[in-house]
């Protein structure tokens, strides 16, 4: 289901402050009242990366007209080039890296 204008627009901004160096892109799943924030990260999530996601979660929940039936994260290490990544319905960040897929610069 393709995710409308204002709820993406609702969720990038609900990671405002809350991306960490780890997190190589946030996706979006939306099914009806389902939805799913799916984490690709460069390494296992922690603590920290786990509280963030639930914040974007809690915000993202708050700020919406209706009641979702389910709110999932998700979190995927992964150091699979990003453009082989699966979007689902929408991107919400994705961080920069070289080919090397690695944040230095070339």
């Amino acid at each position: 289901m393709a995710v409308e204008k204002e709820t993406y627009i609702w969720a990038v901004k609900c990671l405002n402050g809350e991306i960490s160096p780890e997190m190589r892109m946030v996706a979006l799943q939306w099914k009806g009242s389902n939805v799913k924030f799916r984490y690709y990260l460069d390494r296992e999530p922690t603590d920290f990366i786990r509280e963030r996601a639930e914040i974007v979660a809690v915000n993202f929940d708050s700020g919406l007209s209706h009641p979702l039936d389910t709110l999932d994260i998700e979190f995927i290490f992964s150091g699979a080039p990003l453009g082989k990544l699966d979007c689902l319905d929408a991107v919400l960040f994705r961080r920069w890296e070289n080919e090397a897929g690695t944040t230095s610069p070339d």
